[in-house]
């Protein structure tokens, strides 16, 4: 019987760099499942910012200081004074990048025991056929593992406000990325976001309407006298505020009660709004079997065109916020975000967006370490173009 040939330990580690390396390249992270909405289209339509600064920087233009008039002479013997100014209309908005980690390690033991036999000899040609195909079943499952692992805490990361510690190892609070709430907030138009105060400057503040509420019987408190205009009308008025600020929304995101909420609505109005895509000569059809068909994460449900998606990340970051019994003041599963994406963006550091990582071997111990990190942020060059609203009739 021949002899295994041992693999070199100097090997081990750079063979399982490039199997990660491979890993990523095929199965990049942004192919990601349609059970994160968020996440998914982020990660299309993503930004690299070049580096080289503490902060990653989004011009922004507060206004057209305009110096428009109307001039002449009517008797058209004189030439009529005109003036002119200087235009201050850019402002920076500045946004720390953050630094994300996962890793995996095997120890000796775990290699030998999983048929793989190791050597100190620096050589690859000592790598034998058999050690480096045990090698690849052993990483297979390490690299999907990895790479769902941090999908999963990116996007409920991605969704929080930046003040709760989600992850493991050494995460901390003031280690997170600002994401969704902290951009387009639930509660007040106060705080600073990209280093510009809302408090004073109402042009960085998004929409915000907490009170919208479904009465299924007259819609009475908005005075349109339809069943379900207790929620429509307000959904109206936010829609005309976000495109107003910089063009329609073309995302929108909803939690299990509004979704509900919603749905009475939208069967109380005849399913004017429970379309789907049709035909050129009739773009919008009505689909009665939406209901019962599998739409992964689209609700069946369109506002203004847009489909609503339901995003299943809603309820992990409930239960990270603490719920309402812990001081929540609006639920997520009460939620949706209207978004324009054109003006929320995730921006990787170049060079650094999901990249395969082999630390050193320590002295002291017989381990092999691969990772991959990630660095960037969650910008807005606009924020009054993105709104959130709630309603609690689905409960």
């Amino acid at each position: 019987m021949a002899t295994q040939t041992a693999l070199a330990a100097a090997d081990i580690t750079q063979l399982g760099y490039v199997a990660l390396q491979n890993y990523l390249k095929n199965k990049p992270i942004d192919q990601v499942a349609v059970q994160r909405p968020l996440l998914k289209t982020l990660m299309a339509k993503k930004k690299s910012w070049g580096g080289g600064k503490e902060n990653i920087v989004e011009q922004i233009r507060t206004g057209y200081d305009n110096n428009f008039e109307w001039f002449g002479d009517t008797s058209l013997n004189t030439s009529a004074t005109v003036s002119f100014n200087s235009r201050d209309t850019v402002r920076q908005a500045y946004y720390p990048w953050n630094s994300a980690h996962d890793g995996f390690k095997f120890s000796e033991d775990y290699l030998i025991g999983n048929g793989i036999l190791i050597g100190d000899s620096q050589s690859p040609r000592n790598s034998s056929a058999a050690g480096l195909v045990q090698l690849t079943n052993v990483f297979n499952e390490s690299m999907e593992v990895l790479r769902l692992g941090f999908e999963e805490i990116l996007d409920l990361s991605l969704h929080l406000d930046g003040t709760h510690t989600v992850g493991g190892g050494t995460s901390t609070a003031n280690k997170q990325i600002n994401g969704l709430d902290f951009i387009v907030p639930c509660v007040s138009h106060t705080g600073t976001v990209g280093g510009i105060d809302r408090a004073s400057s109402s042009y960085w503040r998004s929409q915000i309407d907490m009170g919208a509420g479904l009465n299924t019987t007259t819609g009475a408190s908005y005075g349109n006298g339809y069943p379900g205009a207790d929620l429509l009308a307000p959904m109206h008025v936010m829609w005309r505020a976000c495109q107003k600020n910089g063009g329609a929304p073309d995302m929108i995101l909803a939690g299990t009660d509004f979704i509900k909420s919603y749905e009475i609505a939208a069967d109380a109005k005849e399913s004017r709004y429970a379309v789907q895509p049709g035909s050129s000569s009739s773009p919008w059809n009505m689909d009665p079997s939406l209901e019962i068909k599998d739409w992964g994460t689209f609700s069946g449900l369109y506002f203004q065109g847009v489909p609503i998606m339901w995003d299943p990340v809603f309820d992990d970051a409930e239960a990270v916020d603490g719920g309402v019994s812990n001081g929540l003041t609006v639920p997520w599963a009460q939620r949706a975000y209207m978004l324009n994406t054109k003006h929320l963006t995730l921006r990787p550091i170049e060079g650094n967006d999901m990249i395969a990582r082999k630390p050193p071997r320590e002295h002291t111990s017989y381990n092999y370490y691969w990772g991959m990190t990630w660095r960037g942020s969650l910008t807005a060059n606009r924020c009054n173009c993105h709104g959130v609203i709630m309603s609690t009739a689905g409960t």
